[in-house]
Order: structure tokens, then sequence, then C-alpha cells
């Protein structure tokens, strides 16, 4: 089962802080080997108690078996190891350990600068303790590594080698080990908990963003179907009403059955080209090669072959970096415009301007048609209801401006 990632981070620290000072002291060692074999045994026996927390932390055979507890049980190691390192410089001993091993009195200066640390290196593995394990692993180490300061100065106490000032630095020294993996447990526990609301956000986000997805797919379908239902099929109803009115004339008036075999034709013709324009719409492969720019481009060009209607792009700014559904949105409120112009307007030109700004994003489609009375007309028949809910849907806002016989425009903004 794999551990937590507060352990597993705590764990990757601890077995790099062990490779950080088994390096420096191998480079102590080189360094004072040349002073002389007293100072080389100083090194090697500071480097004794990290060398065996090395051969069992780094390697993983028993990270598995020992699960969570292998990092506790490394720190508390550590915390045991540093305790007793570190005890003599408490007593006014630095030499205390050499003398207990037998070695020589030349040693005396190395171990109180090889051999032993200051207090606060108790302090790294109480930190890592309470990074992974909460305040609870502060609690429990900070009082493992109390009970080791004052069982070491309770035996050096029975041994006659405390100073008088002992105790009152004991006392302010515990209360460190409480503290400082007191407060670095608090600051993680917050840590972590605006990470989990930060996730919790980010997957309300994502359901959100894959809910807006699914509306917007509803709202281009219920678009398309209107669309189809206003073009195609409508071209289909009347292509059935002319081949069933040429089947009567074919019998009766062969001149006017000649005449309703050009309009079935005409009809069939509008019929194709609204199904190429309807699949067109159903493709959005070109928008993300060429970008709003290019694919803007694209569909002037071909409404104007189309048509006949003279058409002008105008661009301003630098294009942004668009969201997908903010480019696609901006895309279809023109080519949905485009087609207003060609259905209704009886234009001879048509104006797109975009306007790119540092936070804002202005599109503009003129014509100068024949306009219409918004007050008097169903605006859905020009498509406008789908267009206001794309724009809903990405934030921006759209207007249409228009009068009989001065034309339309149609503004969209969107504040980025």
């Amino acid at each position: 089962m794999e551990q937590p990632l507060p352990i597993r981070e705590a764990l990757r620290i601890f077995r790099l802080t062990l490779l950080i000072q088994l390096a420096l002291l191998g480079m102590g060692f080189l360094v004072a080997s040349r002073l002389g074999a007293a100072a080389g045994m100083a090194v090697l026996l500071r480097a004794t108690p990290p060398a065996l927390l090395a051969v069992l932390v780094l390697p993983s055979w028993l990270e598995k078996p020992l699960g969570q507890r292998f990092l506790a049980l490394g720190l508390s190691l550590d915390v045991l190891f540093e305790s007793l390192i570190s005890a003599p410089m408490f007593f006014d001993r630095p030499a205390l350990w050499a003398e207990r091993l037998g070695l020589p009195a030349s040693m005396g200066p190395w171990t109180s600068r090889v051999l032993f640390e200051p207090f606060f290196f108790l302090l790294i593995p109480l930190v890592l303790m309470a990074w992974a394990y909460g305040r609870r692993g502060a609690l429990r180490a900070s009082t493992w590594a109390g009970f080791l300061h004052l069982a070491t100065g309770y035996w050096a106490l029975q041994k006659d080698m405390l100073s008088s000032t002992y105790f009152v630095g004991a006392g302010g020294r515990i209360v460190l080990l409480y503290t400082v993996p007191l407060l670095v447990s608090i600051l993680a526990q917050r840590e972590r908990r605006q990470h989990a609301e930060l996730e919790a956000a980010h997957q309300r986000l994502r359901r959100h963003t894959a809910l807006a997805e699914q509306l917007a797919t509803s709202h281009e379908r219920n678009r398309l179907a209107r669309e189809l239902h206003d073009t195609l099929a409508h071209s289909l109803a009347a292509l059935t009403v002319q081949l069933q009115a040429f089947r009567s004339l074919l019998a009766n008036d062969p001149q006017a059955a000649q005449q309703a075999i050009d309009d079935i034709a005409e009809l069939a013709r509008e019929g194709l080209e609204e199904s190429r324009q309807a699949i067109q719409a159903l493709r959005v492969d070109s928008l993300k090669a060429l970008g709003l720019v290019g694919a803007l481009r694209g569909r002037m060009q071909s409404f104007e072959a189309r048509t006949g209607v003279h058409a002008d792009l105008t661009v301003a700014g630098r294009e942004p970096d668009l969201t997908d559904e903010e480019a696609q949105t901006l895309f279809r409120v023109a080519e949905e415009a485009l087609t207003n112009v060609e259905r209704h307007a009886s234009a001879s030109q048509v104006t797109i301007r975009l306007a790119f700004g540092r936070d804002r994003v202005d599109l503009s489609v003129r014509d100068d048609g024949r306009g219409f009375d918004g007050a008097r007309v169903e605006l859905d028949r020009y498509g406008l209801t789908g267009m206001r809910e794309r724009c809903a849907m990405i934030g921006a806002l759209l207007e249409v401006r228009t009068c009989p016989g001065e034309g339309t425009e149609v503004r969209c903004s969107l504040d980025r």
C-alpha cells in the first residue's frame, strides 16, 4: 500500500539529509586524516550514527513491512543518536565520549568541533516527524527527545558531570523541543487543508466545465436542429410540393412543367448548399488549426464567393490565447451573423472587426442591408437566441444594433 504524500515527502527529505551529512563527513574525514589519526578517528566516530541510519533508511527493504512506521522508526533513532552525541556539550564536557572510549587527549579539540553538533540538529528529525505525522507525531517525537534530554542529564548528575547551569538551560531547550515541531505541524496542517480546499475547488471547476461543455453541446445541437428545420427541411418540403405539382403539370401543361423542373432544380441546389453549410458548421478543425482570425478569414472568403457580397475583415491588436470555448463562440457568432446577412439582409457589403485588448476582445459584424425592427420581429428567426446563449456560456455580452433601412451590427464583447 502506498504511503500518504506527507510521509513520502518527509522520507525523501530525510534520506537527502543523510546523504548530505555523509558527504560532508566524508570530505571532513579527508581533511582531518591529514592532520593526524586522532582527527580522522573523531570524524569516523561522528559518521557512525548517520551511516547506520543510512543502512536502515536508504534501502527500501524495511519500508514495505513497516509501512507508515518506517519513517517514524528512522526519525526516532536519529533523535536518539543526536541526543547522545550532543548531550556532553550541555554538561560542559565536550571530550566526554573521547574519554569514555579511551581515545587520546589530542582529540579534545576535534570532539568539540567535529564529534558534536549544536542543539538545533535535534530539531531536524523532530520537524520532519511533525511534517509527516502532524500534531500527534510532533508531540510524540518531542516527548521522546525531551525524555532523552532529561535521561542523559540524570545520568550525568549521577556521575557528577553536570555544570550548575544545566537544568536552567535544559528547561529552555525542552520548551524549544515542543514549540518548534508543534508550530511546524500547525503550519503543515493548514497548508494541507488549503491544498485540500483547492483540490475540491478544482474538482468543482472540472465538474462545472464538464457541465458547461454538455450544455454548450446541447445548445449547439438545438441550434443546428433549428437551422436544419428552417433551411434544409424547408427546402426538402418545398421540393416535395414542387414534385407533386410537376406530376400534375406534366400531363396537363408541359410548358408549365418545364418551368416547374427549373424551380425544382433551383430548390435542389439551395438544399445542397444548405446541407454543405450545415456540415461546415459541425467542423471546428479550421478554428483549431488556423486560429480565430484565420478561420474567420476563410469563412468570409467562402461567404463572398457564394453570395457576391463584398466582405472585409479588420484586426486590431494581437490575438491572445483564447480557450477553445471562447474562440468557438466568437467564430459561431460571426458565422451566424454572416448567415443572417446572406438570408435576410440583401446587403452589398459586410465588415467584420476584431479588436484584441489586454483584457478584452470585441467582435463586430456590420452590414449595409435593410435591417429590421427588433421589437416587431421574432429574434429567434435570426438565430439571436442561440448567439446570446453561446455568449452567456463564456460571460460575453451580445448586442444587436439595427433599424429598418440602415443595416445591422452584431457586437460581442468578452472581458477576460
